[in-house]
């Protein structure tokens, strides 16, 4: 197990685990494919019905243990890929002037990363009538009375 930050949270994994967060956040075939990376240190019986489905459930639940996690963004942090490194490569996105469509996608994250622009988002519902009247109804209610205290 590699020494440092990281030597506390991988001590606290268990074996198998510790080999998914290395494959996981290695630059192999496995980066960031927690199904793949599940199966190949698990070795799930292939044999079996719905081996697969629970390969992807098994690997979703890895990946939702907040140690795991830890683990993982310890050994992409140890690799370079952290918060410094990905400010870099937007900078360097952003002040180019080769490809405009990166450049575009690139002050699209920025303006969302700085919160400067917010997206509208519609919100459809199927109410059934009956609440969709009441619902119009009393909104119309609340409108009028407001109209009224204005006169």
């Amino acid at each position: 197990m590699p020494k440092g930050k990281g030597t506390e949270t991988a001590r606290e994994l268990m074996v198998k685990q510790e080999k998914f967060c290395q494959l996981y956040a290695s630059n192999e075939e496995f980066f960031g494919n927690g199904v793949q990376t599940y199966i190949e240190v698990y070795k799930p019986d292939q044999t079996k019905s719905n081996w697969y489905r629970n390969a992807c459930s098994n690997a979703s639940q890895l990946l939702s243990n907040t140690k795991v996690i830890d683990r993982i963004n310890e050994l992409l942090d140890e690799q370079g890929l952290n918060d410094t490194f990905v400010d870099k490569q937007l900078k360097f996105l952003l002040t180019q002037h080769a490809d405009f469509t990166n450049k575009m996608a690139a002050i699209r994250e920025y303006n969302k990363l700085k919160q400067r622009i917010t997206e509208k988002s519609e919100v459809k519902h199927n109410l059934p009538k009956p609440l969709l009247y009441a619902l119009s109804n009393h909104i119309g209610n609340t409108e009028n009375s407001e109209t009224n205290e204005e006169d």
